[in-house]
């Protein structure tokens, strides 16, 4: 049993390591410029806030292996709370 915890600990050490290592970063314009684009990522009809919206982008940035993302459109029509938006993708 005691040689058991040090490996769960191991183990979670190093999953909490791989999440962070896939969070993706969003920059702004100027910063982006030293980065390689490798796409864009869009959703659409987010419910909620700026926020969601930002939040859904920075997801699908992760899920496309993104280190960094730059939001370059998010809209709302009208009185609306249903969001869209694109993000340019980098590695």
């Amino acid at each position: 049993m005691n040689m058991k915890l040090p490996a769960l600990f191991a183990a979670a050490v190093l999953a909490a390591t791989s999440f962070s290592a896939l969070a993706a970063t969003q920059v702004d314009q100027d910063q982006s410029q030293n980065l390689q684009a490798a796409g864009t990522v869009t959703i659409s009809n987010v419910n909620g806030s700026l926020d969601d919206a930002n939040r859904q982008l920075k997801a699908k940035a992760e899920e496309m292996g993104a280190s960094h993302y730059r939001i370059i459109r998010a809209e709302t029509p009208g009185d609306s709370s249903l969001w869209s938006g694109t993000a340019e993708i980098y590695r």
